[in-house]
């Protein structure tokens, strides 16, 4: 997100037009299981000839299957990968020079640059050979309008997850493909629907009652400083001039997720006394969990409130713990945090069960309670979506009835009249704001925290390289574990993926129960062969735990047996200097029958 309003001040990672792409890019993403509608529009295309389809992963899936071109890179190297495609792209000559000089700044310094990225130092660096990366270049560059949708796994790399991205927006930039039939669509928020705009969730959240003080106090303000107040403060002036709507606010309230658990820990930089935790289960989902544990059983936390669907290890650990309504039981009309001007709108099936509330009357009863009903005068989401459209003189009933509301006046390339909101008005490849920042302008590589290139010695006791994730899409983060749903019933265990030569090695055999043991712990999941995976690579599913098993000390439901955020680094030193993000791959560790 922050990479991408630094760069060019929208984001088009997200907002892709594949049913007019000639090349589809799948990096660090699988469809498959992820984006079912990407999938579907994925395969009926191939099936009539109208797409490439490169794939970036290690690890071979069913996108991986459909691909013209398929690229296995050491895990946590995507950002040489990236900057050798720029060198190809950039060498041969092959990027968009009309795009590149009329409408970007930067592009000496950045050919510059990538001269340290040949495809024979690339090849060395990810695995990947010489030969593949040029033809992975020349068709992603050649082909007509290309798109790279948006693909978690680089955001989970730790220190090179925002330098991937970075590149990756440059490619698209320099190639022409932004707002482009076919390409990467400019989302631009501010724009009218049906004759009038609807209030942003910006103008509703009251920022200005919060002094600038208390938000310079925000966890990672000094640290993470691209996705903190520190860096919004200089990207919000340039949304707001071009796009005239106040800046989305999500960033400059966001505490840094591994810095909070060692604040409540240790008070530095300041006491957290009260933790509110709804949709939300981060013993399953938050790197290396013991951290989490220990943070959440801490006496200095003298208040902690989970509101959910389920008693997960989390809730299990709360004071209080409150019944959510669930996706059935609650209306939705949103804009996407204010980052575009599609809304879209859903009715609830039925009226929350018992005593369950929907986040927004949970949030309201506690400003009720403490004396703030003056600005909470709407007694539900449909009232307060009622107020928000007014200016389009829509209901929410009547948004519901069209689903989607678009834009009155939709552009591909708004840019052409207004600019991007950016400092100069171009897509920055030398980025000033990352400048101002004090980072590096543009992309670089750097080994993995925990590489055999980094760590020669802990690699001769941890010899394979660890990915965590690829769950089944319907057990999305730690959802849908229970029996009697039919997801448990499809995927009763968690699967690590191996090479069967590897496992051979080991002597392992598929179906057998296995540890993977990292420098942080140790769980056990099923071993599943995966013929395309790199020899030396494992991935293990991630955030699992039982249900069925007791929920209570010290078993919290089996959350500490197989979740891969045992395994998992989250040291703020090796945390992605400009999101925060943490290393949920390309870890060291080794595999041994249980």
């Amino acid at each position: 997100m922050g990479i991408n309003m630094a760069v060019m001040g929208d984001l088009t990672t997200w907002a892709v037009d594949t049913s007019n792409a000639k090349c589809v890019v799948l990096w660090g993403t699988n469809p498959a299981q992820s984006e079912l509608r990407l999938w579907a529009a994925l395969t009926r295309m191939k099936r009539d000839g109208k797409v490439k389809v490169i794939a970036v992963d290690p690890r071979q899936t069913k996108s991986t299957d459909i691909a013209d071109l398929w690229l296995r890179p050491r895990p946590g190297t995507d950002t040489a990968l990236a900057i050798g495609w720029l060198n190809v792209i950039i060498n041969e000559e092959l990027y968009n020079r009309d795009f590149v000089e009329k409408w970007t700044t930067g592009f000496d310094q950045l050919k510059k640059r990538v001269q340290e990225y040949p495809p024979s130092k690339v090849a060395e660096i990810t695995g990947v050979p010489a030969e593949k990366i040029v033809e992975a270049a020349r068709v992603y560059a050649t082909s007509g309008p290309s798109v790279m949708p948006y693909g978690v796994a680089i955001d989970q790399l730790g220190l090179n997850g925002t330098r991937t991205e970075h590149a990756k927006i440059i490619m698209r930039a320099i190639c022409g493909y932004l707002g482009a039939i076919g390409g990467h669509l400019i989302t631009r928020p501010g724009d009218t629907n049906h004759g009038g705009r609807f209030i942003t969730e910006a103008e509703l959240c009251m920022m200005e009652r919060l002094p600038m003080e208390a938000r310079r106090k925000q966890m990672g303000f000094d640290v993470c400083r691209l996705v903190t107040l520190n860096g919004w403060s200089l990207m919000a002036p340039h949304l707001e001039r071009v796009y005239r709507v106040p800046a989305p606010v999500t960033v400059q309230i966001q505490a840094h997720t591994t810095m909070l658990w060692r604040a409540i820990l240790t008070g530095k930089p300041y006491p957290v006394k009260a933790l509110i935790a709804w949709g939300s289960n981060p013993l399953a989902w938050a790197g290396n969990i013991k951290l989490v544990y220990e943070a959440l059983k801490s006496p200095n936390l003298d208040l902690h409130v989970v509101q959910e669907l389920f008693m997960t290890p989390s809730a299990q650990l709360a004071d209080y713990v409150l019944p959510a309504a669930s996706w059935m039981e609650r209306d939705l009309c949103t804009n996407m945090m204010d980052f575009g001007s599609l809304l879209w709108a859903g009715e609830k099936a039925i009226p929350p069960l018992g005593e369950r509330k929907d986040i927004y009357e949970f949030f309201r009863g506690l400003a009720l309670a403490v004396g703030q009903g003056e600005y909470w005068p709407w007694k539900d989401t449909e009232e307060v979506s009622n107020h928000r459209l007014k200016a389009t003189g829509l209901t929410f009933r009547d948004t519901v009835e069209k689903m989607v509301v678009f834009p009155d006046h939709f552009e591909f390339q708004p840019f052409l009249k207004t600019g991007f909101p950016t400092p100069s008005g171009k897509v920055e490849l030398y980025s000033s704001i990352l400048e101002q920042l004090n980072y590096d302008p543009m992309p670089f590589y750097e080994e993995p925290p925990e590489s055999p290139l980094r760590l020669p010695e802990v690699a001769k006791e941890y010899p394979l390289i660890l990915n965590t994730g690829g769950n089944y899409r319907p057990m999305f983060h730690s959802e849908f574990m229970q029996w009697g749903y039919g997801a448990r019933e499809r995927h009763p265990d968690p699967l690590v993926d191996i090479h069967p030569d590897t496992a051979k090695g080991l002597g392992i055999v598929e179906g057998d129960w296995a540890w993977i043991e990292t420098r942080r712990g140790r769980i056990k999941q099923k071993v599943r062969y995966n013929a395309g995976m790199l020899p030396n690579v494992v991935n293990c599913q991630a955030s699992w735990w039982f249900p069925e098993k007791p929920a209570n000390e010290p078993e919290l439901s089996g959350v500490w047996e197989s979740n891969a955020n045992v395994l998992t680094l989250d040291d703020p030193e090796h945390c992605d200097e400009l999101s925060g993000g943490w290393c949920n791959r390309a870890l060291l560790c080794k595999v041994y029958k249980v």
